[in-house]
């Protein structure tokens, strides 16, 4: 499903170079909800976000689904996005303006569909995730932990082949990331979707089929020989 080869991201501050990630190497395979953990600014979220098409990889090759992905231009990269890909992010990233409804159809809006059925797609989705009697409310009236499965439902509503969450309960009270955490254990294991995450937090481990731990940018070899004795990477 995701075939990562020598990936690398060095970004440049003026004069200096920084390398976040150093040559990564990595196998998902469909059906898996994987977490990506490590110390602070060990490139995890830098991993995700090249996995993501949401940034460009300075080298290496990222594939999903067979196709070499890390050579797309600007343009396909959105619509390879927008038809296959899911995110969620930790700020929710939600439109004040609009409602519950309004929020989760964007993506399907944006492929252009006819509008009564992605408001049909959005309120089928709102339901997975527990939300049917929240459709008209706006942002300020959910807690965060609504907010979050309405990101959620967001990225669930084109139907995609993978999605990506980045630190999703960062801004969480403890049962409310469990809610959030439930919910994606639930999906992936009902529904067979793909789920990368990063996290930080150690007891989020609990809910991942396999860790990929990232420190200094590059694959820390001993802890994942030690946590996934059985698991490739």
């Amino acid at each position: 499903m995701i075939e990562g080869s020598g990936i690398k991201k060095v970004y440049r501050l003026g004069l200096v170079e920084v390398a976040a990630l150093k040559g990564v190497t990595i196998r998902i395979d469909r059906g898996e909800f994987v977490g990506i953990m490590g110390p602070s600014g060990s490139g995890k979220s830098t991993l995700l976000h090249q996995l993501g098409l949401l940034d460009t990889p300075t080298g290496g090759k990222i594939y999903i689904d067979g196709m070499d992905v890390s050579g797309l231009d600007d343009e396909e990269r959105t619509r390879f996005r927008l038809k296959h890909l899911g995110y969620v992010f930790q700020d929710y990233a939600l439109v004040s303006e609009l409602n519950v409804l309004e929020n989760v159809a964007i993506p399907a809006i944006m492929q252009g569909k006819p509008l009564a059925g992605c408001y049909a797609s959005a309120a089928s989705v709102l339901g997975k995730v527990g939300l049917s009697d929240r459709l008209s409310h706006l942002v300020y009236e959910l807690s965060g932990g609504e907010q979050q499965r309405v990101s959620i439902a967001r990225a669930l509503v084109n139907s995609p082949s993978i999605v990506f969450a980045d630190e999703p309960c960062a801004n969480l009270d403890t049962e409310n990331s469990r809610i959030v955490l439930e919910l994606f254990r639930s999906l992936n294991r009902d529904l067979g979707q793909t789920i990368v995450m990063v996290s930080h937090e150690a007891w989020h481990r609990e809910y991942f089929d396999r860790i990929i731990f990232i420190r200094d940018g590059l694959l820390d070899e001993d802890r994942l020989r030690q946590e996934n004795p059985a698991c490739t990477i």
